[in-house]
């Protein structure tokens, strides 16, 4: 009998895990993206609720143009798009915005995944939308060894304009030095995606290392290896990032001013990239980030707060 209640529990709580499984597994859904005889681009509506997100596949060659649009009417709704085999996208909604034009860097089968930011999912929030999505011009006659999307600084001269930066450990920053040298003096530092102005690399024993200047005007050496291709500017004016502090339960304090402006975006209608937030500090027992953004009626300021542990509280 004892045997019998066991096995019946653990069937019941398998089969709870299966049921769990397969709604995770539906909250990404895949398409692949075929143009109508004759045309060179396609529209798609759809819709998304929650953490649901669609990835869009289309096959391209090396240098045709691939231009992209989302028309959504929720502002926290994004696209990303990322090269065969690459690690990370190279190209960011939520950063870059809900539009873009590419040279295609390398043959193969692109992925445009169409999601809703944090803030907005874990509100079980919905996002209609139009995807457009339009490729032109002829295939290269040599496709590259190598996609750009992917490379890291990995040349001594030449380059993009603007690199990103890419591969930090969670919270961690990258030191901006005086010279191409790990003993050199520290300067400042700067985060997890942010765009730095490329001022070339030069090799100092086995590691290279790349003068970058941030959107601050903060100039100095980094690590070639946390730099990759950027096709944007810095923003103007961004807030001088600080050293993490991890709390026990929530998000770090570095990662509170882009946590905030998410908020703010949901809150005020306001998309992220127009808004602007400073680094969290300490009042009381929570903590505070300030921000802003402008507006048709001016400026309008706001405060996020979090708690000790990093949980996120309100804005206001």
């Amino acid at each position: 009998m004892k045997s019998s209640l066991i096995l019946g529990t653990l069937g019941a709580a398998f089969a709870l895990l299966m049921t769990m499984t397969q709604a995770w597994a539906q909250d990404t859904r895949t398409q692949d993206v075929k143009f109508a005889r004759g045309t060179s681009s396609a529209s798609i509506d759809d819709s998304i609720t929650g953490y649901q997100s669609v990835i869009y596949r289309v096959g391209v060659s090396a240098g045709q143009t691939m231009s992209v649009q989302l028309d959504t009417d929720n502002a926290s709704s994004y696209f990303n798009i990322t090269a065969p085999g690459a690690s990370a996208a190279l190209f960011v909604g939520s950063i870059s915005g809900n539009s873009t034009t590419f040279t295609i860097p390398s043959s193969g089968t692109y992925e445009i995944n169409v999601y809703l930011m944090r803030n907005a999912a874990r509100r079980s929030e919905t996002a209609n939308y139009e995807l457009t999505i339009s490729v032109g011009g002829k295939a290269a006659a040599r496709v590259p060894v190598a996609a750009p999307a992917d490379d890291f600084a990995d040349g001594l001269s030449g380059g993009p304009d603007y690199w990103q930066v890419h591969g930090l450990a969670g919270g961690d920053t990258l030191n901006v030095r005086s010279a191409a040298s790990s003993s050199a003096r520290v300067l400042g530092r700067v985060i997890e995606g942010d765009v730095v102005r490329n001022r070339g690399c030069k090799m100092n024993g086995s590691t290279r290392w790349c003068q970058i200047e941030a959107s601050r005007g903060l100039t100095g050496w980094v690590s070639g290896k946390y730099l990759h291709e950027s096709t944007r500017p810095a923003r103007p004016n961004r807030p001088k990032p600080q050293p993490a502090v991890v709390q026990n339960d929530g998000i770090s304090t570095a990662q509170m001013p882009r946590f905030c402006a998410g908020e703010a975006s949901a809150h005020f209608g306001v998309r992220p990239q127009e808004i602007t937030t400073n680094t969290a500090f300490k009042s009381g027992q929570v903590f505070v980030s300030q921000g802003w953004f402008d507006g048709a009626g001016g400026t309008t300021f706001f405060n996020c707060y979090f708690g000790a542990d990093g949980s996120f509280i309100a804005v206001n």
